[in-house]
């Protein structure tokens, strides 16, 4: 095949990459949560069972989202 085998170029210096430099949302860092929780434990991965903290991270994200869009809504009517 026709694959490139040597390794690609070292970046050049300069400015770092903005992702670096930035935080994420509240939205963002909340919804962040819930998803850690949800791969990490046993009982959200289980179909068959629910999990007290899920649902309370689950809450805490919808309720931000829900701010954000309100705020959004309220700047543009």
């Amino acid at each position: 095949m026709d694959e490139r085998r040597d390794p690609y170029p070292p970046a050049q210096g300069g400015r770092p990459p903005l992702a670096a430099a930035s935080r994420l949302s509240p939205v963002q860092q909340a919804y962040g949560a819930y998803a850690g929780h949800a791969i990490a434990c046993d009982a959200c991965r289980d179909v068959d069972r629910t999990c007290a903290d899920a649902g309370r991270l689950w809450k805490a994200w919808k309720a931000l989202a829900d701010d954000a869009f309100d705020q959004l809504a309220n700047e543009t009517g």
